[in-house]
């Protein structure tokens, strides 16, 4: 499964990130696997060998993977702030552009993100329903939404909420622009699995034995990844 590098831009001018796609094995019509924070992902995780055994072993089908820079941590933390300008870009052009590139589905993919990218993650698939049924949050920043008063839609994707049991640290600014963390990363999770329970989501909440780390999110790829792309929902 070969990876290639290409720029993406939006029809605005606002948005223009590198990515990097990796086509599935297949000439069938398949799912997308939309990864935010590509950097993290590809170099940090190396993320590839692991979806690419989960599909040689039979544990997931065919997909193709897109992953998008996060390009600094400005702009990092700027885009995964619960933007929906960006979620608009990564839903629409992202998805737009892979789907000139490979047989990729327009409806029903999957959305990854980690720590500040998990919130954006969540917040793509909360405004895009159809097209993100399926969402992977890593260590979701899920205290700042936690922090907001702000209302969300019903839902009805499965979501994979993980979070280590050492993400206890309380009282926490966040360099560069200063984003400021009353409340753990545990209890961020939690709340975000509960409340979105009852919106009608179907959640796995999964807490791991670490912190905020690439090696526990590397490992459970391969118990995520199939949970959400399993063809029958599963409340656990």
């Amino acid at each position: 499964m070969q990876l290639t590098e290409h720029r993406i831009s939006d029809a605005t001018g606002e948005y223009t990130r590198a990515v990097w796609l990796m086509t599935a094995p297949t000439d069938e019509p398949h799912r997308l696997c939309v990864f935010l924070d590509a950097e993290h992902y590809l170099r940090d995780m190396d993320c590839l060998p692991v979806i690419s055994g989960l599909i040689q072993k039979g544990l997931i089908p065919p997909v193709s993977c897109v992953f998008i820079s996060h390009v600094s941590g400005t702009a990092r933390q700027q885009d995964y702030l619960w933007n929906e300008r960006y979620a608009r870009f990564i839903a629409e052009d992202v998805v737009a552009w892979c789907s000139e590139r490979a047989n990729v589905q327009t409806a029903g993919n999957v959305m990854c993100g980690l720590s500040l990218s998990g919130l954006e993650g969540a917040l793509i698939a909360l405004l895009y329903p159809e097209r993100f049924p399926d969402v992977l949050c890593q260590s979701g920043s899920f205290w700042w939404l936690a922090q907001q008063e702000r209302s969300l839609p019903k839902t009805s994707a499965k979501f994979w909420l993980s979070v280590g049991d050492q993400e206890t640290e309380t009282g926490v600014t966040h360099a560069p622009l200063g984003l400021f963390q009353e409340v753990s990363q545990i209890a961020g999770v939690e709340w975000a699995a509960s409340r979105l329970q009852s919106l009608g989501a179907t959640v796995k909440y999964r807490q791991y034995a670490g912190g905020h780390a690439i090696a526990p999110w590397r490992k459970e790829l391969s118990l995520a990844l199939p949970w959400l792309l399993s063809s029958t929902e599963k409340n656990e």
